[in-house]
């Protein structure tokens, strides 16, 4: 019981600090809504909050400002693939890779999810 009440504790005060990292987030791009690594980043934050389709929406402006940043395709592959949407999933894999982060591609090769 007592590791419950902690785990519950902690998962709070994460879920507070992730959702003031968002607030600001979103207040930075407010400043500057061309900031395509400031979308990636909010992106990752609601990942970790299991926002799934809000972060996939912020990825995809992300790649809409900046086509090249590699990050935010091999985010957006992630989601695809947890989504089990292997064509976007190796698109956006392949993507990456031509824009300088092989991982995800690699992961694919790997897993035989390519």
């Amino acid at each position: 019981m007592p590791d419950d009440f902690l785990r519950h504790v902690a998962d709070s005060m994460l879920d507070h600090d992730t959702a003031s990292q968002i607030a600001e987030q979103e207040r930075a791009l407010e400043q500057n809504p061309d900031w395509a690594e400031g979308y990636y980043h909010l992106a990752q934050l609601l990942r970790v909050q299991h926002r799934r389709d809000d972060a996939k929406r912020h990825l995809l402006t992300a790649l809409e400002k900046k086509p090249s940043l590699a990050e935010a395709h091999v985010a957006l592959g992630e989601i695809y693939l947890a989504e089990n949407d292997l064509a976007h999933a190796k698109e956006h894999a392949q993507y990456a890779a031509e824009f300088g982060n092989p991982r995800l591609l690699e992961q694919m090769k790997r897993n035989s999810s390519f």
